[in-house]
């Protein structure tokens, strides 16, 4: 049986990864858009958008402009 050791996780450390998951995030979201996926467009920028409350929740601050990088006519559902 194999345990996991949970590390504590500096809250900036946190938010660089979650800012890199929202990177990667917004690439895929990208390149649905450009494949014309719009189900799988909109369910990554259901995502981008929780990454980005996250985010935002953790530093107490507005870090990015979450309307910017969100797409605006998205159709589809998850």
């Amino acid at each position: 049986m194999q345990q996991s050791i949970k590390l504590p996780i500096d809250v900036e450390d946190k938010e660089k990864e979650l800012l890199a998951l929202a990177r990667l995030v917004s690439y895929a979201r990208d390149s649905a858009k450009t494949l014309n996926v719009e189900g799988v467009q909109y369910c990554l920028e259901l995502a981008l958008a929780s990454l980005l409350q996250e985010v935002e929740y953790i530093s107490d601050k507005n870090v990015l402009p979450t309307v910017d990088l969100m797409a605006l006519g998205s159709l589809g559902r998850c």
